[in-house]
């Protein structure tokens, strides 16, 4: 009756050996990986930039108290004359208008470990007059490492 038992308790331990070496570790590369998910708009001119992301090394984001920006926007226009679309202009700089977020850590305990999920990312104004009815957001992130993730363009977003 031992023996049955103890071949049995064996047995059982080869296979979770064998069954937990068969389980593939999740790895991501080191540089951030987003792509575009969807855009919810409010009333007014806020909205919601929904962006899923990937990264190897869990270091997306900054500490509570760090005010570094890590997620970069630029948004584009559609001219009704032309149907292009146009990166608003800022003259005062001379500059196409790029907006700078801050992207909070999501914890300490992911450092080091490859995670993946989901970011909504709150834009104040999401264009820049209300007769803009047609726009498109190009976005990327940074993590700690400085690495720059892969720049996203999102579809064609139509506003009230």
């Amino acid at each position: 009756m031992k023996t049955s038992f103890f071949k049995y308790l064996l047995l059982t331990a080869v296979i979770a050996i064998v069954a937990y070496g068969c389980v593939k570790k999740t790895t991501y590369p080191t540089t951030p990986t987003i792509e575009y998910k969807g855009f919810n708009a409010f009333y007014g001119d806020s909205a919601d930039l929904q962006i899923t992301f990937k990264d190897g090394d869990g270091d997306i984001g900054v500490g509570e108290n760090d005010a570094t920006p890590t997620f970069f926007y630029t948004y584009y226009y559609k001219d009704t004359a032309t149907n292009n679309y146009i990166a608003y202009f800022r003259p005062l700089f001379n500059d196409t208008l790029r907006i700078g977020y801050n992207v909070k850590s999501p914890s300490d305990s992911y450092k080091g470990k490859p995670i993946n999920g989901e970011m909504s990312i709150r834009l104040q104004a999401s264009r820049h007059d209300t007769w803009v009815k047609h726009v498109k957001y190009v976005f990327y992130l940074l993590d700690a490492s400085g690495n720059k993730s892969n720049v996203v363009t999102s579809p064609e977003i139509t506003l009230d």
